[in-house]
């Protein structure tokens, strides 16, 4: 196996990640600044609670994009530690974290 294609792979896969990540946190900050907009709207012009509440229940929706990008992050610790341990590891051991790591990714 050669390390150098590997750590190509690693890479192009850290970049696609990081283009992934950007997009999620652009999407985390929209529904809040939204969100927050509502709430303004809601409880402080119109004083509607119905509105207001729609806006709080909308708020909710941060979960998602939160929930990736600690995802994103985690599968991105994983890429970059992986060439190097598989090139540390005697060739049973590099099997067993390479089967180990496909499992992580997959899921």
């Amino acid at each position: 196996m050669d390390l150098h294609i590997v750590n190509q792979r690693v890479d192009q896969a850290l970049a696609d990640n990081s283009r992934a990540e950007r997009i999620v946190i652009f999407m985390a900050i929209a529904i809040f600044l939204i969100g927050t907009g509502i709430i303004v709207v809601a409880f402080f012009w119109s004083v509607n609670a119905y509105v207001g509440s729609g806006a709080v229940l909308f708020q909710g929706l941060l979960y998602w994009p939160i929930r990736e990008i600690l995802r994103l992050r985690r599968e991105n610790l994983v890429l970059q530690t992986f060439p190097v341990l598989i090139s540390i590891l005697p060739t049973e051991g590099a099997v067993t974290e390479t089967i180990k790591l496909l499992d992580y990714i997959r899921k």
